[in-house]
């Protein structure tokens, strides 16, 4: 008889768990809605996570705009992190990666997969690690200053130069304690990204992409750069 009273206890808790999900996912999809209006031709998608996309064109550069959650290291709540990248070509050949605060639950970062590290320049954070291809060398001497200031801001946390484009990666914000104490669930007190929030990563990663062209075009042969003309 107990048994059977408990029954539609159950299904109530059961309900209302199921109810909460729809209604946090329905909201990790919505989150960057309000940034449409930053871009040019705005395209709002979803990843297989159920965070939200928004991708489209920022000062006429290609960007992406991408939000995951990140809850593997030990000892700390989980991190939710805003990603902008800018997909166009460098110039360049080389790789560089910038991390801050290593923490081993880097799984975005290439970061492991780069064959030589490099010294931190002098006037970077401390607590940075260097790591790119084999000869970017004179790549980070070109980019110190720009990625200087952009990691002036204590959230960002990685910033990425590949051929293909550029990435910032920025803390956007922590897990609530004690959903995640109590539950080991990823709740996140932010509702959705500000446009504010946004444009100025976007403004550092377009900047930064806009620089590395310059330096490409400026380090390319003269029969090269003669050529690309004709």
């Amino acid at each position: 008889m107990i048994e059977l009273l408990a029954l539609p206890i159950l299904g109530a808790a059961g309900y209302a768990l199921y109810w909460r999900a729809l209604v946090a996912s329905a909201g990790r999809a919505r989150m960057l809605q309000p940034c449409g209006s930053v871009l040019t031709d705005p395209v709002h998608g979803c990843d297989r996570t159920g965070y939200g996309t928004l991708a489209g064109r920022f000062k006429d550069f290609p960007v992406e705009v991408r939000l995951f959650s990140e809850s593997l290291a030990f000892r700390r709540l989980p991190q939710l992190w805003l990603s902008v990248s800018v997909h166009r070509p460098t110039g360049l050949s080389e790789t560089l990666d910038v991390l801050r605060r290593v923490a081993g639950a880097e799984f975005y970062a290439p970061g492991p997969e780069l064959s030589a590290r490099y010294p931190v320049p002098c006037g970077w954070p401390g607590e940075t690690l260097v790591r790119g291809s084999r000869g970017a060398s004179d790549l980070l001497g070109r980019v110190d200053a720009p990625i200087a200031e952009i990691l002036a801001e204590p959230r960002v946390k990685e910033v990425l130069l590949t051929p293909r484009g550029v990435r910032i990666v920025s803390q956007l914000c922590q897990g609530e304690r004690g959903a995640y104490l109590l539950m080991r669930e990823n709740r996140f007190p932010v509702p959705h990204v500000g446009p504010e929030l946004l444009q100025p990563l976007l403004a550092q990663a377009t900047n930064l992409a806009q620089h590395l062209n310059d330096q490409g075009a400026a380090h390319e042969p003269d029969d090269a750069r003669a050529r690309t003309a004709a």
